[in-house]
């Protein structure tokens, strides 16, 4: 499968676009992966753009895409990465989601 991953190091948060179609092991692997190239970063703060994958994942995939963000970037779906005490939150709207990151952590 293909895909791409642009990593966009703002001044309040870091942007990570995702567009394609990943396989379920390739998004995990990319997330472990921005885990590590996270430590690098000067901002805690991540904002996810996955609105541009074209893959359809099952309720089993999308958990596993939690406990892995929320393994890896504890420096994804919702309540895996909440239980792990993970601040995360979901949102269709791109506005809704950038006030949030600014409004949460101030």
């Amino acid at each position: 499968m293909t895909f791409d991953v642009a990593i966009d190091l703002g001044m309040h948060f870091v942007r990570i676009t995702v567009s394609g179609r990943p396989a379920i092991e390739e998004l995990l692997s990319m997330i472990h992966l921005l885990g590590v190239e996270s430590e690098t970063w000067n901002e805690d703060r991540v904002l996810v753009d996955l609105r541009a994958v074209q893959t359809v994942f099952t309720l089993l995939d999308h958990y596993r895409i939690g406990e892995e963000a929320a393994a890896s970037l504890t420096r994804m779906s919702e309540k895996a990465a909440r239980r792990s005490g993970t601040n995360v939150r979901v949102f269709d709207d791109e506005r809704a989601a950038v006030a949030w990151l600014q409004a949460a952590f101030v």
